[in-house]
């Protein structure tokens, strides 16, 4: 007897697993090869708990055949449970390597309540968000990667690890994610094989226990969509997965009708492959017990437009403070590899806008070199945008996010050698050439000639004149006057002090104590600065250096190196030249 019930029929009735005696039989609903749903016997072995506060599992064991290859399935997650007819719960748990298909089922009493759990979205992200500067110095010594793996998708506890879930891909560059993208699928238990079709048909009454769904992530140009299986349809209430997708909270994420093709055996961890159809509604509650949606709601995407080259790609991506930055940046990387770029050392600029519904935009100008710099300009995407989406502010509507990429063969790269300023005694109001010599990463210099103007009113003694390559001065800079932003604005415009390291820098430092504003640092007399930090203490920023002139200048090639030199300010012209 098929157990499977109708899309929007009756609730079914539920087990508790206090009421099922180890031995007891039952059977197991999910969608296999070809979309053949199956109804696979199952022995109750047990139940496991409470391992947390209210959080058991209940044991089985697969009496197919079939599995004795394969294992539990990523992609079944959710797949319902019946014991005498009754709705268990959802097949949820495995265990790779097992020599027996035993699962772990989270029972459906403790799902049902998902929809009305107390609101709000997880925060961790936020929490842990590194300040803009960290983010900068980590790109500089190339611990970028490590930082957004641990910030967008910190290892998970518990003592039980979910089943895996399946990823299906279809469009330009998509493939088995690379660097930090492949180290978060990982963690988060993503598995994907070959791109799949999407398939743009749906039928939401073809949706009932046992049928494979899709959380849609990514549509477009490219789709992406995770994989899992319907727990139960009540009404327009779907649940399923019986795991956190994200553990997300509340959260928008498409929810469409999936297709299975086939099934992967692998000693690890084997999977379905799968289309994604059209969506037929959102998944709106993400937590430790499963996900819980409704039918016939749309959610609102966020466009994302990349062009390499010149050719340009346009995706939506759902907004979510740890998925969006990752995704991003996925798409960022997968984009540049459909133009051929995925081997060998080059040069990547690229250019990115997130502009929000309120007018304001962040920009970020960086060019990156190596034998990984489609990667590394995919991180600084990630971080960019998970830095504006953790804000502690609130964050209005993204508009549209802009990703321009031009690649090169090649690395475009050279390092400061020597700064040399024709005077080392300078006179108010005049102009001081700087000579700098640069040697590029083949072993050829050049020369360049940079000028900045000695302010008129500076008065005479120790002026400092830093020459500094644009990602170096942006770490130095803010270090040295760190920002203090009052509001998401103020967030978006500290993006305005990231310089890129094609750029030098010219500044002329003078010590002048001062604080650290909303608006930016602001001089003021010694006196008042200490009265400030002897009331304000831990809670009052100072600054000992004031900025009293700076130049930049765009180079032909991506610079490194900083220096700091010492120049002497006297006013009388005779002692001066």
């Amino acid at each position: 007897m098929v157990l499977a019930v109708a899309g929007f029929a009756p609730a079914a009735e539920i087990i508790e697993p206090s009421e099922v005696a180890p031995g007891t039989r039952g059977v197991c609903l999910t969608e296999m090869d070809g979309g053949e749903m199956v109804e696979i016997p199952v022995t109750v072995l047990g139940t496991v708990g409470p391992y947390a506060p209210d959080q058991e599992l209940v044991l089985i064991r697969l009496e197919d055949p079939r599995f004795a290859d394969t294992g539990i399935i990523a992609g079944m997650s959710g797949s319902p449970v019946y014991v005498d007819g009754r709705l268990l719960g959802a097949l949820a748990y495995g265990w790779g390597f097992s020599l027996e298909p035993i699962g772990g089922v989270t029972p459906f009493n403790r799902m049902v309540e998902l929809g009305q759990s107390p609101g709000g979205a997880a925060s961790g992200a936020t929490v842990k968000r590194p300040e803009l500067v960290e983010l900068v110095d980590s790109w500089r010594t190339g611990r970028l990667d490590d930082v957004l793996v641990e910030w967008l998708a910190p290892e998970p506890a518990g003592s039980y690890r979910s089943l895996p879930l399946a990823i299906s891909m279809a469009g330009p560059g998509v493939g088995h994610a690379a660097g930090w993208i492949g180290e978060i699928w990982d963690r988060r238990g993503w598995v994907s094989g070959p791109p799949a079709a999407s398939e743009p048909g749906s039928d939401a009454g073809d949706l009932r226990p046992g049928a494979m769904v899709a959380g849609v992530l990514v549509d477009g140009d490219v789709t992406l969509g995770a994989g899992g299986t319907v727990t139960e349809v009540r009404g327009d209430q779907v649940w399923a997965f019986g795991h956190p997708f994200l553990g997300g909270g509340d959260v928008q994420i498409p929810l469409a009708r999936a297709g299975v093709v086939t099934i992967l055996p692998s000693q690890l961890s084997s999977f379905k492959f799968f289309t994604v159809g059209g969506s037929l509604g959102a998944l709106e509650a993400d937590r430790r017990f499963g996900v819980w949606g409704r039918l016939g709601v749309e959610v609102p995407m966020v466009p994302v437009s990349v062009t390499v080259d010149g050719r340009s790609y346009a995706f939506r991506s759902i907004r979510h403070e740890s998925l969006l930055p990752s995704l991003v940046g996925y798409l960022a990387n997968s984009s540049l590899e459909a133009r051929g770029r995925t081997f060998g050392n080059q040069t990547v600029a690229m250019n990115l806008d997130i502009k929000y519904a309120d007018g304001d935009t962040a920009r970020l100008d960086e060019v990156f070199v190596g034998g990984d710099a489609g990667l590394q300009a995919a991180g600084m995407v990630a971080a960019a945008v998970g830095y504006l989406e953790n804000s502690f502010f609130t964050v209005p509507a993204i508009d549209r996010i802009q990703i321009d990429i031009s690649a090169t063969e090649g690395l475009e790269a050279s390092e400061i050698v020597s700064a040399t300023p024709e005077r080392w005694v300078v006179a108010p109001g005049e102009t001081l050439p700087v000579n700098l010599r640069l040697r590029s990463h083949r072993g050829g210099e050049f020369t360049r000639t940079l000028e900045i103007e000695i302010p008129a009113t500076i008065a005479e003694g120790r002026l400092d004149l830093i020459v500094a390559d644009g990602s170096s001065w942006t770490v130095y800079d803010l270090n040295m006057r760190p920002a203090k932003p009052a509001s998401f604005a103020d967030e978006v415009d500290l993006f305005g002090r990231l310089v890129s390291s094609r750029h030098i820098v010219l500044a002329l430092e003078r010590r002048e104590a001062g604080v650290t504003m909303a608006g930016g640092p602001m001089s003021l007399p010694p006196s008042l600065v200490a009265q400030l930090r002897a009331a304000l203490g831990g809670n009052l920023d100072t600054t000992e250096y004031a900025v009293v002139g700076r130049v930049e200048e765009e180079m032909p090639t991506v610079v490194a190196g900083a220096e700091r030199l010492h120049l002497t300010v006297r006013s009388d012209e005779w002692e001066v030249r």
